[in-house]
C-alpha cells in the first residue's frame, strides 16, 4: 500500500503543477498557448483555443489535488485509481497521439506519452499489489 500512496503523492503533484501552469496559460498569459499551435493563430484563435483548452486545465488540477487527498487513505479508492489508469491512456497516450497526427510538435508531446505510460505502469503494478494485500 505504501507504493500506492507514493504513486498517489508522485502523480497528484505532477498533474497539480501541470494544471497551475495550464491556468496559468488559461487566465494569465494566453500567448502561452499560441507558440504550441501548429497554425497561425491570431488572437481570437487563441482565445478560442483558451477556452476550448481550459477544461482540460481545470480537469487536471482536480485529479491532481484528488490524487493527494486520496493519498492519505488510498485503500478506500483503489477503484479511483484503475479510473486514472484508464484516464492516461485514453486522456494521455491516445490524445497525444490524435494531437501529434493533428501537426502538433511530436517533440512536445513524445516526452509525454513516456510518462503516461510509465504511470500506466507503476499504476497497474501498484494497484493490484494493493488489492492483493486487501484480499
Amino acid at each position: 500500500m505504501k507504493k500506492l500512496k507514493w504513486w498517489l503523492i508522485i502523480v497528484g503533484a505532477l498533474y497539480s503543477l501541470l494544471g497551475m501552469a495550464n491556468l496559468y496559460g488559461t487566465f494569465i498569459n494566453p500567448a502561452f498557448y499560441a507558440g504550441n499551435l501548429p497554425y497561425p493563430a491570431d488572437p481570437a484563435i487563441v482565445k478560442a483555443f483558451v477556452h476550448g483548452w481550459s477544461p482540460f486545465a481545470f480537469e487536471i488540477v482536480g485529479l491532481g489535488t484528488f490524487m493527494l487527498w486520496a493519498s492519505r487513505a488510498p485503500r478506500r479508492y483503489l477503484g479511483a485509481v484503475w479510473l486514472l489508469v484508464w484516464l492516461e491512456l485514453l486522456h494521455g497516450v491516445l490524445d497525444d497521439l490524435y494531437l501529434i497526427a493533428n501537426g502538433f510538435s511530436a517533440g512536445g508531446y513524445i516526452p509525454f506519452i513516456v510518462i503516461h505510460l510509465i504511470i500506466i505502469v507503476t499504476g497497474v503494478l501498484f494497484v493490484r499489489q494493493a488489492e492483493a494485500e486487501t484480499a
